[in-house]
């Protein structure tokens, strides 16, 4: 699981990316910061951004969530109440939704406005139970959320106090993240700086969830009332679609080289690195290309491992930002960057992705199997016969591989990717990808099998 918590100074604000690295998937929760700066870190971890989730239309920052999703077209989840006027996913009290092997549940907690809604959050292969709630603007660091900056329906001391008992009703254990931390004007005088909590420190410490009962709370909440935050409907409701973004707001997303001066470049022989995740590679790439995902670190290894020194290559990504970072790595490694693009792609190929079952039905027929985990993860049970080659040694031993059609699979599907790209680029022919997905779960399913011979 990745778990990062992004912080914009300026707003006193949190916001939270959430990912599954297994299934090579991430969400991004309440958005202030810039669509690129969320791109940027999914790609790093080797994610990619499939949801958006909103716990109310904000009252005191514009959302990029709408950026967000244009940039990768990640579904926005937003409450239903929120009434949103743009393409969304209405979410509701209770409603689950999977990021890869996490899960992401619904809590509706009216009160700060009507739509609120916290979201818990299980990392299924640890525990069922929730690791951490999202709470928004209910639930803060020592304070609550206000409830006077607006005067609808659904919104109040008692509903909020009504709302702060589904929260305090989880374990103590469960961490509290919320949406803004002191110094933002959303909840009370007494947030604390603090970006993180626990239900059970909140519970015992935090004043507002002293009141023994909803009369009290609404005494205690009326003693000393914040300032008038006059933005609130022009956020709300610019955050609702109501009214049109500000200008500007969508970014320049520069798009470099053409799709077609690409696929000219590598006709000729220049290298076109794909840095985007994975999953998002194995749906559609530039033919030719090869995937070696934007990760600082493990890209040099695989950069280097992969193509050739002082080879000219062309960066392909999603977004500029991740292009450009992308190209100064390589240009660090020696290598001669001539262009980068996140043009659109109109045409493209895609691998040939299958399941663990699809694996299973092939090597029962006799598949060729090449496995590219790393040798010390082949103690755990590999597929009798297949070719062990870890992903990064495969320039120094491709061009021995037999001309067959290959099956390849690692742990997560990530290698893999890379692997049948290397392949498909030096012309070898890949009958099948295993991703999402690999040996572990190969091997929970289906009894392993002796450890293989490296070929």
């Amino acid at each position: 699981m990745i778990f990062r918590q992004l912080l914009h100074e300026g707003l006193a604000a949190a916001s939270y990316l959430i990912g599954c690295v297994a299934k090579g998937e991430a969400a991004v929760v309440d958005p202030s910061l810039s669509a690129e700066t969320y791109t940027a870190l999914a790609a790093e971890k080797g994610l990619q951004i499939v949801a958006v989730f909103e716990t109310h239309m904000h009252a005191d920052y514009f959302s990029t969530g709408r950026a967000l999703a244009a940039l990768t077209g990640a579904t926005i989840y937003a409450p239903r109440l929120a009434d949103v006027q743009f393409p969304h996913q209405p979410i509701d009290d209770g409603d689950v939704v999977n990021i890869g092997n996490l899960v992401v549940r619904a809590i509706h907690t009216p009160g700060h406005t009507p739509e609120h809604t916290a979201y818990a959050v299980s990392d299924t292969p640890r525990s069922n139970e929730p690791w951490f709630v999202l709470t928004g603007d209910s639930l803060f660091v020592g304070d609550v959320g206000r409830v006077d900056l607006v005067s609808l329906v659904g919104t109040g001391t008692d509903v909020l106090y009504a709302s702060l008992q589904k929260l305090l009703a989880l374990a103590d254990h469960v961490e509290v993240y919320p949406t803004h931390f002191g110094g933002s004007a959303c909840g009370g005088r007494a947030m604390s700086g603090k970006v993180a909590s626990t239900i059970g420190f909140e519970r015992r410490h935090n004043w507002a969830l002293q009141a023994p009962d909803d009369a009290t709370f609404d005494e205690w909440m009326c003693r000393d009332v914040r300032e008038v935050v006059d933005a609130v409907l022009l956020h709300r409701n610019t955050n609702r679609g109501e009214l049109p973004v500000p200008l500007g707001y969508y970014g320049q997303h520069a798009q470099g080289l053409s799709e077609q001066q690409i696929v000219t470049a590598s006709t000729q022989g220049v290298v076109v690195i794909d840095v985007r995740a994975p999953g998002l590679f194995a749906k559609g790439y530039i033919s030719g290309a090869i995937n070696i995902p934007y990760q600082r670190e493990a890209m040099v290894v695989r950069l280097t491992a992969l193509v050739a020194a002082g080879s000219q290559v062309i960066l392909y990504a999603d977004t500029v930002a991740t292009a450009e970072a992308a190209a100064e790595i390589a240009r660090q490694a020696g290598y001669h960057v001539l262009g980068m693009s996140n043009a659109p792609l109109m045409g493209g190929v895609r691998l040939p992705m299958i399941t663990i079952d699809d694996l299973h039905g092939a090597v029962l027929n006799g598949a060729h199997v090449l496995d590219v985990r790393d040798a010390h993860e082949h103690a755990k049970g590999v597929i009798d016969g297949a070719v062990l080659v870890p992903h990064v040694t495969l320039a120094q031993v491709a061009a021995t591989l037999p001309a067959v059609a290959w099956y390849i699979v690692c742990e997560s599907g990530q290698r893999a990717t890379i692997s049948a790209s290397y392949l498909l680029h030096y012309g070898h022919t890949v009958a099948g990808v295993v991703t999402p997905g690999g040996m572990s779960d190969y091997n929970a399913r289906y009894a392993p099998y002796e450890v293989g011979s490296i070929k």
